[in-house]
């Protein structure tokens, strides 16, 4: 039988459709390899929301098709809309297939033809795509939005995957269930480009919350996480939502970008300091205990050390545990990397030492916070030889837990409780109180 192999660059997204293609190649009879030099069939989904990620792809493509010229290259995702030019020139490079046709896959393979005319953006058949698992997780993604209606100055994402689509409500409902039920998953990560956006484009407002509330019906789903939210979703029936429902995660990743307000506007967010402080405030304030989660872009055109000092006493202000820093890189194509003051290299280097440093001391103070908190944590890695007596998973919260596990017992996909005694570096150490699954626990 034919072998094959899956490369996925890029977001959970992209990880999530790789799923569903990996799911179609393989009922064609394909049977996976976990050697990418040594296949019939490798399938490259991409990402290049920066130049240098880009280059990654390219880079990997040419390096696996060196080791095994006689494979057949399918490239899918978004360089396959960006760098044509250049990966047509790679002759194991079969099919280029871009976003909107990327349910097409299998299909394609069989010989199927790619439409003449690039389908329009807003399609909604990028929904076609389908799950029944997650390889090698025990937390699935569940996408439920594609692409943006924002158009941030310094991002390419909208003019490659089109606008805001959301998936529809009963849709979501019975991919979950089947994750629950055939998978035996019991969380589901909620993903999109902008989940903010799910279902403004049905004219549905504020509907994110009823979908998390109605997914948690599902019996076995005992958790539900979102990837990444915008402030604005924080209104008061989606807090409203967390309070009445502890399966709900409070872990929320809310990108801030930059603690300037004259930063934000070169930057085309859509939101005020003052907005998304509010909505931090309000998460403290409504959800106490909740892990707050942001990205920051380190050194964006006209970014001066006052603009810079605003970022570092927001990020003290709200207390996240968790930043994302990305040094400015200028994407091509994009109105910032047409802004004027762009700020030198080595300021944005020295800039990245500072903020890592401080953002490293905010983590360390956030966590030693929680030194008896009780935590409820689903085991992704169990004791083993390398790791003898000892467990690994995910609190809730989107907390790193390490358990000792000295008879062996706590198995891949369990919930386990625990008080929090002391943190490890990024993680943090707990004592066992508890045993069993979501709302079972076994005291």
């Amino acid at each position: 039988m034919p072998s094959c192999a899956f490369i996925t660059f890029g977001c959970k997204i992209n990880q999530y459709d790789t799923q569903a293609i990996r799911e179609e190649i393989l009922d064609l009879g394909y049977v996976e390899s976990r050697d990418p030099s040594a296949v019939d069939l490798l399938v490259v989904n991409s990402c290049t929301v920066t130049e240098r990620a880009g280059e990654k792809v390219g880079e990997k493509i040419r390096s696996l098709t060196r080791k095994n010229p006689a494979a057949k290259v399918i490239v899918t995702g978004c360089i396959s809309e960006d760098d044509r030019i250049r990966l047509e020139k790679i002759p194991e490079v079969v099919h280029l297939i871009g976003n909107e046709e990327k349910h097409r896959v299998a299909e394609v393979l069989q010989g199927a033809p790619l439409l003449e005319k690039k389908p329009r953006r807003n399609s909604r058949a990028i929904f076609d795509l389908k799950i029944h698992g997650f390889e090698g997780r025990t937390r699935a993604f569940l996408k439920i939005q594609d692409g943006c209606d924002s158009f941030c100055s310094y991002c390419i994402i909208p003019y490659l995957r089109g606008g805001s689509r959301s998936r529809d409500h009963e849709p979501v409902l019975q991919e979950a269930r089947r994750l629950v039920e055939d998978g035996g998953f019991r969380e589901l990560v909620l993903t999109g480009i902008h989940l903010r956006q799910w279902g403004l484009d049905r004219g549905i407002e504020d509907g994110l919350a009823r979908l998390m509330l109605d997914l948690r019906q599902i019996p076995g789903l005992d958790r539900v996480r979102l990837s990444s939210i915008g402030e604005g979703a924080f209104t008061d029936a989606f807090l409203g939502a967390f309070q009445a429902d502890s399966g709900l995660c409070r872990f929320f990743h809310v990108p801030l970008q930059s603690g300037s307000e004259r930063i934000l506007r070169r930057m085309r967010r859509d939101y005020t300091i003052e907005d998304y402080v509010a909505a931090m405030e309000r998460v403290h304030l409504q959800l106490p205990g909740s892990v707050l989660a942001t990205d920051v872009i380190v050194g964006f055109p006209g970014e001066t050390e006052e603009d810079f000092q605003q970022t570092l006493q927001l990020l003290e202000q709200l207390r996240f545990v968790k930043v994302h820093l990305f040094p400015y890189s200028p994407r091509p194509r994009t109105r910032a990397a047409r802004l004027d003051d762009h700020v030198p290299v080595e300021v944005r280097e020295q800039r990245m030492i500072r903020v890592r440093e401080l953002c490293q001391r905010l983590q360390q103070r956030e966590l030693e916070r929680r030194v008896g908190d009780r935590v409820q944590v689903l085991i992704e890695k169990e004791s083993s030889e390398d790791r003898p007596s000892a467990a690994e998973g995910l609190s809730r919260e989107g907390i790193r837990v390490q358990f000792e596990d000295l008879d062996g017992s706590l198995r891949r996909g369990t919930e386990v409780e625990g008080i929090l005694e002391q943190r490890n570096d990024q993680k943090m150490s707990a004592r066992i109180v508890a045993i069993g699954a979501g709302e079972g626990l076994q005291r």
